[in-house]
């Protein structure tokens, strides 16, 4: 049965000791890397023959929703972030939800919130260039807002909107008018972009391609203060902050000979989430991401960091999980050095959050759960069954402290084999995130009601409604 009492701050910080959650419902995890649990916790779906649905949402013409969009709160307005290689905010009113009303999304016009430099070009921001700078390298060619939300106001500060990106810095091919163009990554610009060695659609052959060697994944941050200078929240490009995580190894070798092979191109698709340590009570901006990992096995792997929230979400303020609790710095010492330095450094060390994870992961977002005080995830990833079939699920999992999770606990109708660009159903999520039962927000969740989950197809939203009991 449900419980009705919602715990309070005080209650949610207590659990970091020796009382149990609120009713006794759950209780916590043992401290210290990878111990043991004192009571398993648990989650049961409680509606598991729930479909996939299309939301029919319509996108402004410049771009699709690769990534589902963000809706934001603030100042008494209601923003939707809608992003791919660049991102807009299309204002929509305050109390809409836009699984209800996805209309929404074109009915106003759109707001450039951000994006990558090539695709800057591509809108008109920029003249066109054959070769990018150098400077402003993690956003060379793409930059979405994969995570939006807003950092609350503090004694110097107004609330910020603030967002943690997905960039690349790839080579990377277009075509205007009559001309291809091709453009090199500003990391390894050794490795030219020519016919043979780019992503896009004009590489060799004609077809799309996805060149590896020449991409560099990063996450970073931005954000805009509340105020008419920024259109209260929507500018996000006033204040572009670059990298707040860094590979372990690097992104080259020591000597900058060549991309280091312990960095193994995972795309970050990172995400976010404000919320207190229930070991120390206080509160912390984390940060979830692909990153690549530096033992046998570590591939592609979840990593985290987190950031005082007095910090800001800030560069340079974040510290990664690493041996049961978050001590390595993210970043570099000194990253006010050129990127032909730069890529040769080594980021802070780091732990997968959940060593047992299997297949390749997509993406990893967690919300507060306003009834237990734990912490609900979300993961979409792809694996391959006992018949050697590839295919893509969606699963969940718990935490008490956000450092140590649950196994997975599959979603019931998100298994599906199709391959990527497959529009028709069964639809697989891409890049799920969850969204209140009232629209309001993509953090916090009351599991006493329905809410959803929602991801892409790609390049179109989906979602499913989500019934959960603690047990």
């Amino acid at each position: 049965m449900k419980q009705d009492n919602v715990m309070t701050r005080r209650e949610m910080i207590r659990v970091g000791g020796s009382a149990t959650v609120a009713a006794g419902l759950v209780h916590p995890w043992s401290a210290g890397h990878g111990g043991p649990q004192r009571k398993k916790l648990a989650l049961r779906i409680t509606n598991p023959d729930e479909k996939v649905i299309d939301a029919h949402m319509p996108t402004p013409p410049t771009l699709k929703n690769e990534f589902p969009p963000s809706v934001v709160t603030v100042g008494g307005r209601r923003w939707l972030f809608i992003g791919s290689n660049h991102s807009v905010v299309v204002p929509i009113p305050a109390n809409t939800h836009i699984l209800k009303d996805p209309e929404c999304s074109v009915r106003s016009p759109e707001i450039y919130t951000i994006g990558g430099a090539v695709h800057e070009i591509r809108l008109g921001r920029l003249p066109v260039l054959h070769k990018i700078p150098a400077d402003e390298y993690w956003r060379h060619t793409y930059c979405g807002t994969f995570n939006v939300d807003v950092m609350p106001k503090d004694r110097k500060n107004p609330e910020w909107v603030f967002s943690i990106n997905h960039c690349e810095n790839k080579n990377l091919s277009w075509k205007t008018g009559f001309t291809k163009w091709f453009t090199t990554n500003s990391i390894n610009p050794a490795d030219e972009a020519t016919p043979k060695t780019t992503s896009g659609a004009w590489g060799e052959g004609g077809k799309f391609m996805d060149y590896q060697p020449a991409y560099f994944g990063l996450v970073s941050m931005s954000y805009a203060p509340v105020t008419a200078e920024t259109q209260y929240g929507a500018e996000l490009f006033h204040h572009d902050m670059g990298p707040i995580i860094w590979p372990q190894m690097g992104f080259m070798t020591p000597d900058g000979s060549k991309k280091n092979p312990a960095y193994t191109n995972p795309h970050s698709h990172p995400s976010s989430l404000i919320a207190e340590d229930p070991n120390d009570g206080k509160t912390y901006v984390y940060v979830w991401a692909n990153i690549s990992g530096i033992r046998p096995g570590d591939h592609n792997m979840i990593g985290a960091a987190r950031s005082p929230i007095e910090s800001r979400g800030l560069p340079g303020t974040f510290a990664n999980y690493y041996q049961g609790d978050y001590t390595e710095p993210s970043l570099p010492a000194n990253m006010n050095q050129d990127i032909s330095i730069l890529r040769t450094l080594k980021g802070g060390k780091a732990d997968p959050i959940h060593p047992s994870a299997q297949g390749r992961i997509n993406r990893f977002f967690a919300a507060r759960l306003k009834r237990s005080g734990l912490f609900l995830s979300v993961e979409s990833y792809n694996d391959t069954d006992s018949s050697a079939k590839d295919y893509k699920e969606t699963a969940l999992r718990l935490s008490h402290d956000l450092r140590t999770w649950t196994d997975r606990i599959p979603v019931p109708g998100t298994r599906s084999y199709k391959s990527y660009g497959r529009m028709d159903p069964p639809f697989a999520f891409y890049y799920p995130k969850f969204l209140s039962a009232d629209g309001s927000s993509h953090y916090e969740i009351d599991e006493s009601k329905p809410f959803y989950i929602i991801g892409t197809k790609p390049h179109e939203v989906v979602y499913r409604e989500l019934e959960i009991d603690i047990i």
